[in-house]
């Protein structure tokens, strides 16, 4: 029983890393569209998907100043408190950023 949870486990962990851990030019090896492919040909339940899987969902974001005035930030203010919605703001990356070398 215990090599069994073993084997589950390592099998869980793989298909995981295949649809997580990026290989080549940044993209997994499986996508979540072909996972959901693969379980409804095997007859597997397959919960319902998202129309854009890439997109995160991500909470509304609050703040309040707690009794020693400082600003405290949750998805769910305490009751009683007046709480405010943090803006969401965009985040920009610079993909393959290098910066310049001094010259001598």
């Amino acid at each position: 029983m215990k090599y069994l949870l073993i084997i589950i486990g390592l099998a869980v962990a793989v298909g995981a890393a295949l649809m997580f851990v990026p290989v080549k030019d940044g993209k997994t090896l499986l996508s979540p569209g072909q996972v959901q492919q693969m379980l409804e040909s095997a007859g597997a339940p397959v919960p319902e998907m998202a129309e854009d899987d890439s997109a995160e969902v991500l909470p509304t974001m609050f703040r309040w100043r707690d009794s020693k005035g400082n600003w405290q930030y949750g998805d769910r203010p305490p009751p009683g408190v007046e709480a405010e919605p943090v803006e969401e703001k965009s985040v920009q990356t610079l993909k393959d950023y290098k910066p310049q070398q001094d010259k001598p």
